[in-house]
């Protein structure tokens, strides 16, 4: 738990330090190599392959039926790969699949020394935003899956689950290949089976991130 808790914090830092160093950051120089053009400056795409890592916590209930109804929190941490496209509109389209390793769960279910976690989770989902210039707000959606794992001393049961995820994030570049996004994911794993018990599981998760991007870069002229 502490581990994926200093995972979060240190992706957060991260961010914060780039922001830091790189937010006043601009590329000048000739158009065509010729000494009397015009002066120029990059600009951003979205478009393009990117990929990195993140961390965050999670929290919600998990509901057994009338056996256990808890709490269900703990940090996670992992990483994203995906791809976006924009056109000459400020609409970008992307896909993306994350996979994380997870702290989340709860003791005490059926008995005192018991544990009830999710092992790992991850999603794939689909992307629309809005840019506006080096800042994109977006929506995302698609399919969740994740591993339950029941402990009680020396037994162990672990099933597969899977379920839906819901979420939007707002992502800045702070140069033309690193951002960082700040995003939110609601993860259902609904009616699922474990063991004789039916599960319900929603997951609220809220998460920071760092991104490199592979994408084209524009020009235009200096004002």
């Amino acid at each position: 738990m502490k581990l994926l808790s200093g995972i979060a914090g240190l992706t957060l830092a991260s961010v914060v330090a780039i922001a830091s160093a790189n937010s006043a950051d601009l590329y000048r120089g000739q158009a065509g190599g010729y000494k009397d053009g015009p002066m120029i400056a990059p600009v951003s795409s979205w478009t393009g392959f990117y990929a990195g890592i993140n961390g965050g916590y999670g929290w919600d209930d998990v509901d057994a039926g009338t056996n256990f109804d808890g709490d269900f929190n703990g940090g996670f941490g992992g990483g994203q790969i995906g791809y976006n496209w924009q056109g000459a509109s400020p609409f970008v389209i992307g896909i993306e699949a994350d996979l994380q390793g997870s702290g989340i769960g709860v003791d005490g279910v059926f008995a005192r020394n018991d544990e009830f976690n999710l092992n790992y989770f991850g999603t794939v989902r689909g992307r629309l935003g809005y840019a506006m210039g080096n800042t994109l707000v977006y929506a995302t959606g698609g399919f969740a899956y994740g591993e339950l794992e029941y402990k009680d001393g020396a037994y162990s049961k672990s099933e597969s689950q899977t379920g839906w995820v819901l979420g939007g994030g707002l992502e800045h570049k702070f140069t033309q290949n690193i951002s960082g996004k700040v995003e939110y994911q609601y993860l259902a794993f609904d009616d699922e089976k474990f063991g004789n018990y039916e599960t319900d599981i929603g997951l609220n998760t809220i998460r920071v991130g760092l991104n490199y991007h592979f994408g084209s870069t524009g020009y235009e002229p200096l004002k």
